[in-house]
């Protein structure tokens, strides 16, 4: 009965720790939410600033500089042909959304690092007998575009619609070349805020123009920014 009631008592104890701590932790959420300070999404990966309630601070040229990289990055990540992009809420769902245009950029912009390169193939052969891999690119590069572009800490490996994940290799291939889009991202209108850049754009490919999205791009300490979410207003 002793030690029975001894275990009891020590899963009680364990529990009431688990709600301690939780509760610490939306306390330290809570208190840096409301101020400029972004530790917590440096070392843990996640964002603490509520981007929508920030007011503008000013509003920005759709012909600028700024303008133009950030709709750089959106038609990197634009489909060969479609006046379409999957919208997310947070960028942990985006990396699934985007994984073939994300390998297909790192494609088109790196062809020869990634295709008939010994010194990246070399691992292939003996984790895959047999089979005649031309193309190869390296699961840390993947990990380093998903955070360039979505400013996630934790990606996961897996197959595409397109690219497919060669696990005991660590890298992703595909039987096909990389593709061009053809699809061009039109700026309608571009604020800035505290932490981020909001910008309405609509996507043209020539004949027929989307209906407009709002991306919000969250700024980094160096200057640079990465897609936070992507909705239609």
């Amino acid at each position: 009965m002793r030690r029975g009631y001894r275990r009891r008592k020590r899963r009680i104890g364990r529990g009431m720790l688990v709600v301690l701590l939780l509760l610490l932790s939306v306390f330290l959420v809570s208190c840096v939410a409301g101020s400029d300070m972004l530790w917590l999404r440096d070392i843990f990966g996640v964002d603490v600033v509520n981007y929508d309630e920030e007011p503008t601070v000013q509003t920005c040229a759709t012909d600028g500089d700024a303008a133009d990289q950030l709709a750089d990055m959106l038609q990197s990540l634009t489909t060969a042909n479609s006046l379409s992009l999957p919208t997310f809420d947070t960028p942990s769902q985006a990396v699934t959304l985007y994984r073939d245009a994300i390998l297909n950029d790192l494609l088109r912009e790196n062809y020869l690092l990634y295709t008939g390169n010994n010194s990246v193939l070399s691992s292939v052969p003996a984790a895959y007998p047999g089979r005649t891999i031309t193309t190869l690119i390296p699961g840390t590069d993947f990990e380093s575009a998903a955070t360039r572009y979505f400013g996630t800490s934790s990606v996961r490996h897996k197959d595409g619609e397109v690219f497919e994940y060669l696990d005991r290799a660590d890298g992703y291939t595909a039987p096909l070349q990389a593709w061009v889009s053809g699809v061009d991202v039109r700026v309608d209108a571009m604020e800035e805020t505290e932490h981020t850049y909001r910008m309405t754009f609509c996507l043209v490919d020539g004949w027929e123009t989307s209906e407009q999205y709002l991306a919000v791009f969250a700024k980094r300490d160096g200057g640079s920014c990465y897609l936070y979410s992507l909705s239609r207003p």
